[in-house]
């Protein structure tokens, strides 16, 4: 499993959350933490002079950073620290000084604060995070205000067929086994007229009752489609408490149903894959992982495919991998 977990540190309510959930998990599966913090001298404006502020930002992030290191030392879980910033100037902001850290010690999990409004923008150190979220090639797990550190028990992996949902479902099974979870394997069946609507297939259709005939014939090949998904997905856990939900998204957003089905399920965690498509593959799995990530109230576990990543992203190693 991970091996070890990247904690970006700001001194933020969410970041302290954050940190000891990292903490908590990294004890569980004998990993290491990587606190860091990124210096920003912008913070202390007020200072007026650039060297004063500079100086101020080392201060305080080398004190934040010894305050988690004394806290992971007394729970025994190995410990790193890194201070860095976003200068030189060539670097172009805070998230890609933290994947950079990421690479240097070889991380392959992130574990972030959120403020627990809506919208990713919301997220701990500002768009950071959403850009981190967006840019890693490695899962990031996006922490909620009222998540408890005693861990997850109870664990939700939406899945859609996409090597994206593999990959999460990977992530979701092998979390699912070091912590001894359950887990709950959930495809949801997409609306096909909210589909062809949007995708601007419905002119196709100048008869009505022609359109409504395809439609039907179609969604009912989408349910048998998902039910085979999920046997097959099943066949790939080898934990033993894992099962199957399906769902039809109706006229509600797949989202929606997600979030729906994690309260019913009481889930602690939800593993999504993500791989930021638009049009036909937004009701797959991509931005739908963004839509849960807004407003789902437990934590999220974001996986991207390596593979999916803009050439001039840096690729950290797949879990565990040195």
């Amino acid at each position: 499993m991970y091996k070890r977990i990247l904690l970006p540190i700001d001194g933020s309510p969410p970041s302290e959350r954050a940190a000891a959930v990292g903490l908590a998990l990294a004890k569980r599966l004998l990993a290491t933490v990587v606190l860091a913090h990124v210096i920003e001298p912008q913070r202390y404006r007020d200072l007026h002079d650039y060297q004063e502020a500079l100086e101020r930002a080392r201060t305080v992030g080398r004190a934040l950073l010894e305050q988690w290191e004394r806290k992971a030392q007394r729970q025994k879980v190995s410990c790193l620290t890194q201070l860095t910033s976003t200068e030189p100037e060539s670097r172009p902001g805070v998230a890609e000084a933290l994947v950079d850290v990421g690479v240097a010690h070889g991380c392959d999990l992130v574990v972030m604060g959120t403020h627990g409004r809506s919208g990713l923008p919301r997220l701990l150190l500002g768009s950071v995070a959403e850009r981190l979220a967006r840019m890693a090639p490695i899962p990031v797990l996006l922490v909620r205000g009222e998540t408890k550190t005693t861990l997850f028990k109870r664990i939700l992996v939406a899945i859609d067929g996409s090597a994206c949902s593999e990959l999460a479902l990977q992530h979701a099974n092998a979390l699912a086994e070091s912590l001894r979870a359950k887990l709950i394997l959930l495809h949801v069946v997409p609306d096909l007229t909210q589909l062809y609507i949007s995708i601007g297939r419905a002119w196709m259709f100048a008869d009505p009752a022609q359109l409504q005939a395809q439609l039907a014939q179609e969604q009912a090949r989408l349910r048998e489609q998902g039910a085979f998904i999920l046997r097959e997905a099943l066949k790939h856990c080898s934990n033993k408490r894992a099962r199957t939900v399906l769902r039809e998204a109706g006229r509600h957003l797949i989202g929606e149903y997600i979030r729906e089905v994690a309260e019913e399920e009481k889930t602690d965690l939800i593993v999504l894959g993500t791989h930021g498509h638009t049009g036909l593959r937004k009701f797959l799995l991509g931005s739908v992982a963004e839509d849960v990530a807004h407003q789902a109230r437990q934590p999220i576990l974001l996986v991207r495919n390596p593979a999916l990543a803009h050439p001039d992203e840096t690729h950290l190693p797949s879990p565990g991998e040195r």
